[in-house]
C-alpha cells in the first residue's frame, strides 16, 4: 500500500486529513473555548478579594488609567476569549456564504495558521486577565497600585509563544485540490496575424459579503477603540491601519482588466495598480482547469501561495495557469478560459518562432470573450 507525502497532492481521501483537522479544532477552539471557563471560574473566585472599583484600562507602561465594577472583567474577557475562538471558522466561511464545498479535500497552511492565531490570541485575553486580577486582590483601593509592566509583557510574550506551539503542533500537512488541467493549445494563424484577448476578472459574491463585513467589523472596532478614555494611540494607529490595508485591498481587487496580445499577458486593476504581465517569450505553458483560491492560496485577491504561485484570483472554477521560463506561476481565475488560454499558447508560440507581426497590424482578434479573424 502506497501513502502519499505530506507536501504532495493528494487524491481526495488523506489518511492524516482527519488528525489535521482535529489537532486544528484542539488549537483553535477547544483549548480557547477551555481558557474562557477556565476565567470565568478564576474570577468568579477571586470576585470577594477584588477591591471595588477595581483597573479595568491600563497604558503601555503598566500604569492603572481606568477603573470601573469587578462585574465588568465577567463580561469583557469571556467576549474578548470567545471572539478570538470565532476565528477557528473564519476558513469557513466562504463554504457558508456561497453554499458550495470545494472539490475534494484542501488542506494547508492557511489551516495551520488560523487555529494559532486564535489560539494565540486567547492565550493574550486569559493572560491578561489573570495577571490584572491577581496583582489587586486584597487591595483596599485598585489606586494603591504601583506601574507593572507585567500587564503588557506577560500577555504579549505568552500570546507569542502560544500562537507558535499552536502552529508547529498541527500537522504539516499539504493537500492540494485536485486539478483536471487541459493544455491550452495554440490557434492556427497565417504568418502574418496575430492574437488577441479581452476580459475582466470579477469578484464572487463571497468575496463581497466577506470583505464587506470585515470592513463593519473594523469601523465599529475603530469607534470602539477611539472612544475609550484615555485614548489609546497605538490602539487606534492599528486599527486604523488594518482598516486602510482592507479598505485598499478591497478596492483595488473589485476587478482585473485582462489582455493577452502579441506582448504575452497583462491583468491590470481598473485602478491602474497592481498589475501583472507575463512577456509571451516567457510563457512555457498554459493549462485550463479548476482553481481553489482557498486551498491554493488561502484567500481571494491578489495573492501568494506558499509553493511559489502568484495568484489573482476571485472565486471558485475555471482559469488558467501559466508556467513562465523564469519567475514564479501564475494562476488567473477569469471566464472563457480556454480561449484565453489558447490566445496565449498562441502568442508564446509565435514569440519562440520570432513571428510576431510589428505593432500596428491587426491579425486575429479576441475581445470580450469572442474571437473574430481580421486579414490584412
Amino acid at each position: 500500500m502506497t501513502e502519499t507525502a505530506p507536501d504532495q497532492p493528494a487524491p481526495e481521501s488523506h489518511p492524516d486529513l482527519p488528525r489535521a483537522r482535529m489537532a486544528a479544532r484542539i488549537v483553535g477552539l477547544i483549548i480557547p473555548v477551555g481558557l474562557v471557563i477556565v476565567g470565568v471560574i478564576v474570577t468568579l473566585a477571586w470576585l470577594p478579594r477584588l477591591p471595588n472599583p477595581v483597573a479595568v484600562h491600563w497604558s503601555g507602561a503598566g500604569v492603572a488609567d481606568g477603573f470601573g465594577s469587578p462585574m465588568l472583567g465577567l463580561f469583557l474577557f469571556p467576549v474578548a476569549g470567545l471572539t478570538m475562538a470565532a476565528l477557528y471558522f473564519l476558513q469557513r466561511a466562504p463554504h457558508w456564504v456561497t453554499g458550495q464545498r470545494p472539490g475534494g479535500d484542501i488542506w494547508g497552511p492557511i489551516n495551520r495558521l488560523t487555529p494559532a492565531i486564535a489560539l494565540g490570541g486567547a492565550v493574550v485575553i486569559f493572560s491578561l486577565n489573570m495577571v490584572t486580577t491577581a496583582i489587586q486582590l486584597d487591595l483596599p483601593d485598585a489606586r494603591q497600585l504601583e506601574p507593572n509592566l507585567a500587564v503588557t509583557i506577560v500577555p504579549a510574550v505568552a500570546g507569542l509563544a502560544a500562537a507558535v506551539l499552536g502552529y508547529f503542533a498541527q500537522p504539516r500537512l499539504r493537500v492540494s485540490a485536485t486539478v483536471e488541467a487541459e493544455t491550452g493549445e495554440p490557434l492556427e494563424l497565417a504568418p502574418a496575424e496575430r492574437v488577441a484577448w479581452v476580459g475582466t476578472i470579477g469578484v464572487s459574491r463571497a468575496y463581497l459579503w466577506i470583505m464587506g463585513a470585515s470592513l463593519v467589523v473594523l469601523v465599529a472596532c475603530l469607534i470602539l477603540v477611539a472612544s475609550i478614555r484615555p485614548a489609546e494611540p497605538v490602539g487606534i494607529s492599528i486599527v486604523g491601519a488594518s482598516l486602510l490595508v482592507v479598505v485598499v485591498l478591497t478596492v483595488t481587487c473589485m476587478r482585473f482588466n485582462v489582455r493577452i496580445d502579441e506582448r504575452g499577458l497583462e491583468a491590470r486593476s481598473f485602478v491602474g495598480w497592481p498589475v501583472m504581465r507575463v512577456p509571451a517569450e516567457q510563457v512555457v505553458t498554459v493549462e485550463v482547469g479548476d482553481i481553489h483560491p482557498f486551498g491554493e492560496f488561502g484567500g481571494w485577491g491578489w495573492r501568494l501561495s506558499v509553493d511559489g504561485k502568484i495568484g489573482i484570483v476571485m472565486r471558485t472554477g475555471e482559469g488558467i495557469r501559466v508556467t513562465r521560463r523564469t519567475g514564479r506561476p501564475l494562476v488567473v481565475t477569469i471566464d472563457d478560459a480556454e480561449s484565453a488560454a489558447a490566445a496565449l499558447a498562441t502568442a508564446a508560440q509565435q514569440a519562440r518562432a520570432g513571428s510576431v507581426a510589428p505593432d500596428g497590424q491587426t491579425g486575429t482578434e479576441r475581445a470580450n470573450g469572442s474571437l473574430g479573424e481580421v486579414t490584412e
